[in-house]
């Protein structure tokens, strides 16, 4: 069985599903400042940040990684 926590979705930040998805990882594709939480954040090109993302900015070339939610919270149809 994988690790429920290692990411399976990508979505660039502009179309994050913050209601059916959880995200663990934001990725900066080049240099650029999301708002990420409330809070303006200056990541370099390459560049990871391992963080809970509640809101995050619509911001170029910034993706969110994560999991659908009902695998977190164990919802009737999973499929293992």
């Amino acid at each position: 069985m994988r690790n429920r926590l290692i990411p399976t979705i990508i979505r660039e930040s502009g179309n994050a599903n913050l209601t059916d998805e959880y995200y663990l990882q934001v990725y900066a594709g080049a240099n650029a400042t999301p708002t990420i939480n409330g809070t303006p954040v200056t990541m370099s090109a390459g560049s990871t940040l391992n963080i809970i993302v509640q809101t995050i900015s619509n911001t170029s070339d910034v993706y969110v990684l994560g999991v659908k939610k009902n695998v977190i919270e164990g919802g009737g149809n999973l499929l293992m």
